[in-house]
């Protein structure tokens, strides 16, 4: 008899302890639920003001007051946030938005806790808050996740584009450098001029062309050091049948990179052509007129007019320096 009463003691206890331990363990799967349920209904709740805000930042999230509370719901359709809270969600759950205002540090452009207002982005956070009933404590539990939303349709206030050294009284048209020298390898025509006192990030430059072919080759522009040193950038290719044939244009050729200049130095704007106009019987074809002008002295103070660099083939041929004569140019950089 006691070895059957110690038996079911025993067994007893080992019951009592599984069936505890299946207790805990629903507990833990339930509250383990919850926060899976909380957290799929904040990010539906950030999903749904992304859907405000891309259908209007103007009306649906500019007027928001900061630090007011914001109910998402579903009005006629689509997304809309109330004021008035909604019925608990699964009888449970209580969802709501919080946005604050964004403030920038003005040398950085980075968000910080004071500075400059943007009045373009706003901090969102997304809460969900329920009862959680753990043993005899009755306690509001909340899962909250936080981001931000930017106004990307209203144009960036950041940095612009400026034109910032130019020479533009070259309004003389002729056939000066021989360009794209029609097979005969005469080479390139380039520009010089010398950058401000502060360093720039140069982003296009335009130059003054005019067309006297039908159909000549291709060309593009290239920054460099000296007529023939390093290539700091290269343009995109300009389809030269595009540019005019009855009067001296503005043709732009765009860096795909800003190009870093350094203060108060000379580079060189020189003019490309494909097939390579520096190569004898490369197919070159045409004459495309570069806008100059001639006085007695430079009339551009600030750099120099070159032609035939790298005629024949010759990558260290630094050309014939025109020292009356610059071609009309524009650089522009971001601001």
């Amino acid at each position: 008899m006691i070895e059957i009463v110690i038996v079911t003691a025993i067994v007893t206890i080992a019951l009592f302890a599984f069936s505890q331990a299946g207790v805990l363990a629903v507990r833990l799967l339930r509250i383990e639920k919850e926060n899976l349920e909380a957290m799929l209904l904040a990010q539906e709740a950030l999903e749904a003001a992304r859907s405000i805000r891309d259908e209007s930042w103007t009306n649906n999230i500019a007027p928001l007051v900061n630090g007011a509370i914001y109910y998402p719901s579903i009005i006629n359709g689509k997304w809309t946030f109330t004021t008035i809270p909604p019925p608990l969600i699964n009888g449970r759950y209580m969802r709501y938005i919080v946005l604050n205002q964004i403030f920038r540090d003005t040398s950085s452009d980075k968000i910080a806790p004071s500075g400059m207002l943007d009045i373009n982005t706003r901090k969102i956070s997304a809460r969900v808050e329920w009862k959680k009933n753990v043993g005899s404590i009755n306690a509001t539990s909340t899962v909250e996740l936080i981001t931000y939303f930017t106004n990307f349709l209203e144009p960036l206030g950041g940095q612009q584009e400026a034109k910032t050294i130019s020479f533009e009284d070259a309004t003389t048209d002729g056939n000066l450098a021989n360009f794209p020298s029609n097979n005969a390898g005469d080479g390139d025509p380039a520009q010089s001029f010398t950058a401000l006192s502060t360093s720039l990030q140069v982003t296009k430059v335009e130059l003054y062309l005019r067309r006297t072919t039908a159909l000549p080759s291709d060309i593009f522009a290239e920054l460099r050091t000296t007529p023939t040193g390093t290539i700091l950038g290269t343009s995109n290719i300009i389809t030269s049948s595009t540019i005019s044939n009855s009067t001296l244009t503005w043709v732009e050729f765009r860096f795909p990179d800003p190009v870093n200049l350094n203060a108060l130095t000379t580079y060189h704007v020189r003019l490309r052509s494909i097939p390579s106009s520096t190569d004898a019987f490369s197919g070159s074809y045409g004459t495309i007129n570069w806008g100059y002008k001639q006085t007695p002295t430079s009339p551009y103070a600030g750099g120099q007019a070159r032609r035939y660099i790298g005629r024949l083939s010759n990558q260290s041929d630094s050309g014939q320096l025109l020292d009356q004569y610059d071609y009309g140019f524009k650089v522009y950089a971001l601001q």
